[in-house]
C-alpha cells in the first residue's frame, strides 16, 4: 500500500469522487466507444482519463493544466486507496491527448446525461398541467487567439471573442433538456432554432425574444408545445377578444391568423401565450410564473469559481477545444443539479435551487 501525497487536500479528492461516481468508467468507455476516439494501441494518456481531465478543468477553474492533472491523479489515487498511482504527464502531452479526442466525445456525454431530474414533487412546478421549461442564452469569453477570432466580438467595447450558447432548462430543478453554441456573430433566434428539437407537448416553454420573435414562434408552435414568451412591441399586435384579466386575444396576419393570448405588462415587454383560455391559466399567474424564469448567466456562474465573476471565460485557444471545453462545462453543471436533487429528495424538501 503506498502512502497518499501530501499535496492532495481531501476537498479536491472528494471532487474528483464526484466525477468519477456521476461519470462512471463503463459510461466514458461507452461514450468513446460512440464517439470513435478509441485507442488502436495502449497510451500515457487514454481517452477515459483526458475525458475525466477535462471535466476537473470545470471544476478546478483557478488551477493550471498541471495542477489539475496532478489533482485529477491523486483524486483518481486516493478514490483506488492508494493502491495505483500515476506520473503527471506534461503540459504537451496533455494537450496532444485533448486534441486527439477533440470535442465529439464530451458532446456524446451531454447527449447522454442530459434530460429531465427525477423530482419527487414535480406536479407542484406544472401550470395548466404543463411542465414550464425555460430557452435562455449566455455568451462565454475565450482566449485571444488567432483560431479563436472565428467566434467574433459582441460589440465594439468586447476585448475577447465570445462564444453565444442556448439552452432549454426545466424551471423546476434547472436540469438542463438540451443546448447549442456558435458565434456571438449568430443573433440567439438562429441558434434556438436547433432547440426546437426538445420540446414536447406537456412543456410551457418560456422564453424572451425581439421583434423577430414570431417568426420563431410560429416554428415552435409546429412542434405542438405551449408557449409563454416575453416580447417587444406587442402593444402594436391587433386587438380581439378581452378579458376579465386584462389579456386579451389577437391574431396577428404574420401567423395566419393562429389566435395567442397578449398580457400587457408595465414598461415595453409584454407576454404573448398560446394558452388563450383564462381559465387555464390567468394573466398574473403567467406573469408571475415568466418572473421566475430560469436565467443562463446565472445558472453557468454556478460553476465559476468566483460567483461575483461577471462572466466564465474558458481557457481553449482554439474553437474544436473549445467546443470540447464548453460541452465539458455543460455536463459538470448537469451532474451538479442532479447530485443537488438527489440531496434534497426526502420528503418536505424541493430541488428548485436558490436564485445565484
Amino acid at each position: 500500500m503506498k502512502t497518499p501525497s501530501d499535496d492532495g487536500r481531501l476537498a479536491d479528492q472528494l471532487s474528483i469522487g464526484f466525477l468519477t461516481s456521476v461519470f462512471p468508467i463503463s459510461l466514458l468507455d461507452e461514450v468513446v466507444g460512440v464517439s470513435g476516439c478509441a485507442e488502436r494501441r495502449r497510451r500515457a494518456l487514454p481517452a477515459r482519463l483526458t475525458i475525466y481531465y477535462v471535466l476537473a478543468l470545470c471544476l478546478f477553474s483557478d488551477k493550471n493544466y498541471d495542477q489539475v492533472m496532478r489533482l485529477l491523479l491523486n483524486g483518481l489515487a486516493w478514490r483506488s486507496r492508494w493502491v495505483y498511482t500515476w506520473e503527471p504527464p506534461s503540459a504537451s502531452a496533455i494537450s496532444r491527448a485533448r486534441a486527439r479526442i477533440g470535442a465529439e466525445p464530451l458532446r456524446v456525454l451531454f447527449c447522454r446525461v442530459t434530460g429531465p431530474v427525477a423530482q419527487p414533487r414535480a406536479s407542484l412546478s406544472r401550470l395548466a398541467g404543463l411542465r414550464p421549461v425555460t430557452m435562455d442564452g449566455t455568451t462565454l469569453a475565450v482566449p485571444e487567439t488567432r483560431d479563436n477570432s472565428v467566434f467574433g466580438y459582441p460589440d465594439r467595447a468586447a476585448r475577447f471573442p465570445r462564444v453565444r450558447v442556448v439552452a432549454v432548462a426545466e424551471n423546476g430543478t434547472h436540469a438542463l433538456i438540451d443546448a447549442t453554441f456558435g458565434s456571438s456573430a449568430v443573433e440567439e433566434h438562429i441558434l434556438a432554432r436547433r432547440l426546437l428539437r426538445c420540446l414536447e407537448s406537456d412543456m410551457l416553454l418560456l422564453a424572451r425574444f425581439g421583434p423577430w420573435g414570431l417568426e420563431l414562434w410560429r416554428q415552435a408552435v409546429e412542434t405542438g408545445t405551449h408557449l409563454l414568451w416575453g416580447v417587444t412591441g406587442a402593444d402594436a399586435l391587433p386587438i380581439g377578444r378581452s378579458f376579465e384579466d386584462g389579456s386579451y386575444l389577437s391574431r396577428p396576419a404574420g401567423l395566419g391568423g393562429a389566435p395567442l393570448r397578449v398580457i400587457p405588462l408595465p414598461g415595453a415587454e409584454w407576454l404573448i401565450t398560446t394558452l388563450v383560455d383564462p381559465r387555464q391559466a390567468s394573466a398574473s399567474e403567467l406573469a408571475a410564473r415568466y418572473a421566475e424564469r430560469w436565467v443562463m448567466d446565472s445558472a453557468l456562474a454556478w460553476l465559476h469559481s468566483d460567483r461575483r465573476a461577471p462572466a466564465i471565460t474558458l481557457r481553449s485557444r482554439s474553437p474544436e477545444m473549445v467546443a470540447q471545453e464548453i460541452w465539458a462545462l455543460l455536463c459538470v453543471y448537469q451532474a451538479m443539479r442532479e447530485l443537488t436533487c438527489q440531496a434534497t429528495s426526502h420528503p418536505g424538501a424541493s430541488c428548485t435551487c436558490a436564485r445565484v
